[in-house]
C-alpha cells in the first residue's frame, strides 16, 4: 500500500507541473484542508477474511463444546458421585460405569 505522504507528495509535483489557466478555478473554502485531513486520517485495518473466519470456527468450536458438556452432563456427574466404593476403588469398573 501507498505511504499517503508519499502519494500526496505526487500530487502536488503533479498540481506544480500543470499548465496554467485563465479562468478562476480555485477551490470552494476549506477543500484544501478537507482534502489534507482526509489523506492522512488514520485508518482501522480491516481483519483478513482468515482472521473472520478463525473467529467464527472458534465460536462453533465453543457452542459444540458446550453442547457436547449439556447432553453428557449425567454421565459427568456420575463419574464424580461417590456412592459405589467399589468404583473408586477399581478403575477398570470406573471406565465400565461411564458407558452405561
Amino acid at each position: 500500500m501507498n505511504n499517503p505522504e508519499q502519494s500526496l507528495e505526487k500530487l502536488l509535483a503533479a498540481a506544480r507541473k500543470a499548465p496554467a489557466v485563465e479562468r478562476d478555478e480555485s477551490a470552494p473554502f476549506g477543500f484544501s484542508t478537507r482534502v489534507a485531513a482526509l489523506a492522512f486520517e488514520q485508518r482501522e485495518p480491516r481483519a483478513s477474511a482468515f482472521a473472520r473466519l478463525s473467529l467464527r470456527a472458534a465460536l462453533v468450536a465453543c457452542a459444540l463444546a458446550v453442547a457436547a458438556v449439556a447432553i453428557n452432563y449425567s454421565a459427568i456427574a456420575s463419574a464424580f458421585d461417590t456412592d459405589s466404593p467399589a468404583s473408586v476403588d477399581d478403575p477398570i469398573a470406573e471406565v465400565v460405569n461411564l458407558g452405561t
